[in-house]
């Protein structure tokens, strides 16, 4: 008895989860200064409501200033929609290269919209990569403030975990029913 309520609280407290998962375009092609490029970045289709958003940035050009990079977030495709709100992406340190997150979980995203991530540099350390052959068929790359069907960015945007109402009900009751269980001595 006492193995099948842990299992069943298990099964319960584990299945709980609801989101879509993650976007993730991994593919590297050329690198490009964001500075130079500027605005450049990533339109993607939310699946989500709350997410962080990642860029593969690189220092390549650790001679030109101080470190400083950021992630803005617009509704619809370019930078013509309304800002959401802007993230540093934080953890940079000479030589960097590797995904980076802003972390947008304020901001509440509706799944199936457009939306676009748009990174900034204070100097011309910062490089982006990019993919081409524009495999994330759910967005494009913003290049000099153009969009670009056949590019993507090297980005991930990532679902933060949200348990399920349900799940939290049933948890309850699961975990009410073990204290229950074990008042009586059963388990």
């Amino acid at each position: 008895m006492k193995r099948l309520i842990c299992a069943l609280s298990v099964l319960v407290l584990s299945t709980g989860i609801t989101q879509a998962g993650i976007i993730l375009q991994d593919q590297h092609g050329p690198s490009y200064q964001i500075l130079y490029f500027s605005p450049i970045g990533q339109t993607f289709t939310a699946e989500d409501p709350s997410v962080t958003i990642g860029f593969w940035v690189e220092d390549i050009n650790q001679s030109a200033g101080p470190i400083g990079l950021t992630i803005e977030l617009f509704e619809g495709t370019g930078t013509g929609g309304t800002s959401l709100g802007t993230a540093p992406i934080e953890g940079l340190t000479p030589g960097y290269a590797g995904f980076f997150d802003a972390d947008f979980t304020s901001v509440v995203l509706v799944p199936g919209q457009i939306y676009t991530a748009i990174v900034s540099s204070t100097s011309e350390r910062g490089g982006l990569y990019s993919a081409e052959g524009n495999p994330y068929a759910g967005g494009e790359m913003i290049f000099a403030g153009s969009a670009y069907s056949n590019m993507d960015a090297t980005f991930r945007v990532q679902p933060q975990v949200i348990p399920a109402p349900g799940a939290i009900v049933i948890g309850g009751i699961g975990i009410g029913l073990v204290g229950w269980l074990r008042r009586r001595r059963t388990i």
